[in-house]
């Protein structure tokens, strides 16, 4: 007999311990993602269609708006990890998310979601760094930021932008596109060359009024960011930057 697609589906609900404490502490609101669809792009980049639990309603999902997802380790303890909202809809209160997959217990759990599947999300985000619109944007990324990147421009068409995205895990500009208008520049480093070196060239001939936005592996991003603020004298508040993710 066929299961049911109550049977089927699966729900990521794992004890958070200490981490998930210290989020509830910091102000961390819960709710529950279910799968709607699935779309794969290619071999390794996926996206899902979530209905976000009434967050719509509630936030403004302003580009570059993210939620901690709880991933379920095999020993029932929660893993987190962040992503980006992409192309939020109040309409049908769903969006997506986008899985650069590789090896790890978050892209495990994308690659095998299915339509219903459940998964815990904990909204505790910072600031929007278009809210005041700013007169041009550099943003620095790679396959991690890729969503929220390529989802800030496709939101915010009037905006001006340099983007400049490291390649360092076999990301694909083809199956990863970067919205193309005659305002937006792109370019996509190949492995060698250094982001930082790059990333700071470039930020020293942006026109003034410029917002930088970096959202690298831990390491890059701080240099990056120190470049920045003491080698060009930026100001803390036209610098939007967060690690997206951590090397070993």
């Amino acid at each position: 007999m066929p299961q049911s697609s109550s049977t089927r589906r699966r729900t990521s609900a794992p004890k958070r311990g200490l981490n998930g404490a210290i989020i509830t502490a910091w102000g961390g609101r819960d709710l529950r993602l279910r799968v709607l669809a699935r779309q794969e792009v290619a071999e390794n980049f996926l996206r899902l269609e979530v209905d976000v639990d009434g967050l719509l309603d509630r936030d403004e999902v302003y580009p570059t708006y993210w939620l901690r997802l709880w991933f379920t380790t095999p020993t029932g303890t929660g893993h987190q990890r962040a992503y980006t909202l992409v192309d939020p809809d109040p309409g049908t209160g769903t969006a997506w998310l986008e899985f650069f997959l590789h090896d790890g217990i978050a892209s495990d759990w994308a690659r095998a979601a299915r339509i219903d599947d459940e998964i815990d999300a904990t909204v505790l985000n910072g600031k929007n760094p278009v809210e005041d619109s700013p007169t041009h944007l550099l943003m620095i990324g790679d396959g991690a930021s890729y969503p929220a990147i390529a989802d800030t421009l496709r939101r915010r068409p009037d905006l001006p932008a340099t983007v400049l995205l490291e390649r360092r895990h076999g990301e694909d500009p083809h199956t990863m596109p970067v919205p193309v208008r005659e305002t937006a520049a792109v370019r996509w480093l190949d492995p060698g060359e250094e982001i930082a070196e790059v990333a700071l060239e470039a930020a020293a001939a942006a026109p003034p009024g410029t917002r930088f936005f970096v959202a690298l592996e831990g390491a890059p991003t701080r240099r990056i960011t120190s470049g920045l603020r003491k080698q060009l004298g930026t100001p803390k508040s036209a610098v939007h930057s967060l690690a997206y993710w951590k090397g070993r």
